[in-house]
């Protein structure tokens, strides 16, 4: 029998039309669960019966995770840590609202450090409309994270019956049923009706210690570059504490010269400065001199790859929590040049 715990954090799967208006997070792990019976998706066992699936529920949390604080994704990754810590269990699938998908991913894919899967899925319908998406994609997920093929493959996507890696991951979409892809790279495989089948292998990094009191406390803001964008909200990160920033530029990277001066501010004050930029596909590429890439690098800034800046943000918190701030810089830089 293999046993999956599947952990429920809120997000459009579980959420509902409320009378306070529009729709929020309400279904538990186990209300979850029940609903694959109603859709027929019924082959897994609470009770020990021979289905070759065993499930347990377990709620962390049941909100919509455009409120998460970086505590929020602490707690669910100290949890599924804790969960793995059980030699009984052989995978956790995770629930999670798809607004911040991307953020959720990022610190378990940094942090994950065990051969069995971890495997994040949603929904972008809820369960109250007539052609919900939640239980197909839970239903798949559990599956991926019972497959053995699963083991070191990492931090997992299952969505719209595609397989994906944490790391470079973006929501792409708001409402299409398939709103997830990477930058840089395709899927990692997809999910048939005979189970997950992989088309290669993912490429994991050295895991980070999990996240500690410092994390949570990080403050890293985003800063976008646009036409008449001046050093204003840069400035008021600074002033607001922020131990890091990142710049999205424009195109390829480039923020302008008022925010190229900034950056060189916020270094001098020992703040880690990213340069990402605020195009949906494709790697900062360091080109262009006033006030480009050329110059914001110049100043201090790190160039993020192809890594979203959504999930940049998130490493740079990881490591401004356990290292001084030049230190942190140069382990942003070794993590980004290859991504290790």
């Amino acid at each position: 029998m293999t046993r999956i715990v599947v952990l429920a954090t809120g997000g459009t799967i579980s959420s509902r039309t409320s009378g306070e208006g529009g729709s929020r997070a309400k279904d538990t792990a186990a209300d979850l669960i029940s609903a694959l019976r109603d859709h027929g998706l019924d082959d897994f066992s609470f009770d020990g019966s021979p289905t070759g699936i065993e499930l347990e529920s377990e709620d962390i949390a049941v909100q919509n995770s455009f409120n998460f604080s970086f505590a929020d994704l602490s707690r669910i990754t100290h949890a599924i840590a804790r969960i793995l810590s059980r030699e009984d269990v052989d995978g956790v699938v995770v629930t999670n609202g798809t607004d911040t998908m991307e953020e959720t991913l990022a610190l378990l894919g940094f942090t994950h450090d065990d051969p069995r899967p971890v495997v994040l899925t949603g929904a972008q319908r809820s369960p109250d409309h007539s052609d919900s998406d939640g239980p197909r994609n839970l239903y798949d997920a559990i599956r991926t994270a019972a497959a053995p093929a699963s083991r070191d493959q990492g931090v997992l996507l299952v969505f719209g019956g595609e397989i994906h890696s944490a790391l470079g991951l973006r929501k792409r979409h708001t409402l299409a049923p398939q709103p997830f892809g990477h930058r840089s790279a395709g899927s990692l495989g997809v999910v048939l009706e005979s189970g997950p089948r992989y088309f290669t292998k993912a490429l994991t990094p050295v895991p980070l210690p999990l996240p500690n009191a410092e994390f949570e406390e990080q403050r890293v803001d985003m800063v976008l570059g646009y036409p008449g964008a001046d050093a204003a909200l840069m400035h008021a990160a600074l002033e607001a504490g922020a131990t890091g920033v990142v710049v999205l530029g424009a195109g390829a990277g480039n923020p302008g010269v008022p925010l190229t001066d900034a950056i060189a501010q916020a270094s001098a004050q020992g703040v880690l400065v990213g340069l990402g930029t605020r195009t949906g596909a494709g790697p900062v590429a360091v080109i262009y001199g006033g006030g480009g890439a050329v110059d914001a690098v110049a100043a201090g800034a790190v160039p993020l790859g192809d890594l979203p800046a959504t999930q940049a943000r998130i490493l740079m918190a990881l490591l401004l929590s356990t290292h001084a701030p030049s230190q942190a810089r140069d382990q942003l830089q070794a993590r980004l040049s290859p991504r290790t």
